[in-house]
């Protein structure tokens, strides 16, 4: 005999009196059940099925026209994790005060969602992503190319963001003009230091343009003044950077036109040697270590050697290799000299070795270091040049 037909058994879910309450209800019957509707869907152990019948009941709770109804379903949903995304989007699209606390809590968004919130919501549900503690890689990358510069402020806020080297020279390609954004960035102990760099060579272009604008000095007292300010910033930069980072960073500014003999000179009255090493060592294309043992006066040519295949000028021989000798003389000593006794030593070395260097020579080198070492060392320098020229 044929067996009966088995029917799937049903649910036992009768939405007509929830859609009835929608119909014939007031607004106090109507937040009641969207109360209650919300506190059904966050149940763990509701059948799938039960929760498909509710949604066609829920959307339209979702549209009520009462605000206080809307923002009752909002909130009693924003802890549901597998919520229907039309339910979802409704409340998305709602008035701020309903979508806006439910966007920043509901852990029902996926990275997909929160691409499609980016695309079409507005600057304040980008905002909602931006901030979210959740944030998907996606969703920053997308803040990162595409929305605007007040979202994009607002992942330095987000502890769940970590920005790449990549991140940070797309958020100053898009926003370096933009003083909010370059002032959270200088903030950012890990920001690429090629970035810090064109930042003061902006900086410094904007000053001279200021200054030749309002014609607060001759020109030609402006253009020193805030190249002297330039590459000050520069070496400060190339002085704090690791030994990886300044490899890095002489390489770009090589790149750039940017790496000046003044640069290095300067580093050089400083007693900066670990920064002249690096220059020259890429000047002259040559690893640093067999730079660092030229500039000691090692191999058939010594700095000699290294300064000819650099191609730096030669009016800046002497003042580096009496550099280089005096930082010789520390590392014999086993000392550690602070930048004013390394000047003070240099301006000794100029006036006491090298019988070969000329006293116009020894003239001009004097004037390097009064430019560019350490402010006691300087003021030594002018005095001794001072003395010289009235002796010639």
């Amino acid at each position: 005999m044929p067996q009966p037909e088995k029917k799937e058994p049903g649910f036992g879910l009768d939405t007509s009196i929830f859609t009835q309450v929608i119909e014939t209800g007031d607004a106090a019957q109507r937040l009641m059940l969207a109360q209650q509707l919300a506190a059904f869907l966050a149940k763990d152990d509701v059948a799938a099925g039960e929760r498909e019948q509710v949604v066609p009941v829920v959307l339209k709770l979702a549209v009520d026209p009462v605000l206080q109804v809307r923002q009752g379903l909002a909130h009693g949903l924003s802890g549901v994790a597998g919520l229907n995304a039309d339910i979802m989007f409704s409340i998305i699209s709602d008035d701020d005060e309903v979508a806006l606390p439910f966007l920043s809590a509901t852990p029902a968004l996926s990275h997909w969602h929160m691409l499609a919130v980016l695309r079409v919501g507005d600057e304040a549900r980008q905002a909602c992503v931006a901030l979210r503690p959740d944030i998907s890689a996606e969703a920053t990358d997308y803040i990162l190319k595409s929305c605007p510069l007040k979202v994009a402020l607002l992942l330095f806020d987000n502890e769940a963001v970590a920005f790449s080297n990549e991140d940070y020279h797309r958020l100053y390609a898009r926003f370096g003009h933009a003083g909010d954004m370059v002032e959270r960035l200088l903030a950012c102990s890990d920001l690429p230091l090629d970035i810090r760099i064109m930042q003061t060579k902006r900086a410094s272009n904007r000053m001279h343009q200021l200054m030749a604008e309002r014609g607060w000095m001759p020109a030609n007292d402006a253009a020193e003044l805030v190249a002297d300010a330039e590459e000050t910033a520069v070496l400060r930069i190339l002085t704090q950077a690791s030994d990886e980072e300044l490899a890095q960073v002489v390489a770009f500014l090589v790149n750039k036109a940017m790496l000046t003999p003044s640069i290095i000179v300067r580093a050089a009255c400083l007693g900066e040697m670990r920064v002249v090493e690096q220059a020259l060592s890429h000047l002259a294309d040559i690893p640093r270590k067999r730079a660092q043992e030229l500039m000691q006066g090692k191999g058939l040519t010594g700095f000699k050697g290294l300064h000819g295949k650099s191609g730096l000028p030669a009016s800046c021989y002497w003042i580096l290799q009496a550099a280089c000798d005096v930082a010789l003389d520390e590392q014999e000593e086993g000392i550690t000299l602070g930048a004013d006794d390394f000047g003070r030593r240099l301006i000794e070395a100029l006036m006491t070795r090298y019988e070969a260097m000329p006293l116009k020579e020894r003239t001009r080198h004097l004037e390097y270091v009064g430019r560019f070492a350490a402010e006691r060392a300087r003021l030594i320098a002018k005095r001794l040049k001072a003395d010289l020229v009235r002796a010639a």
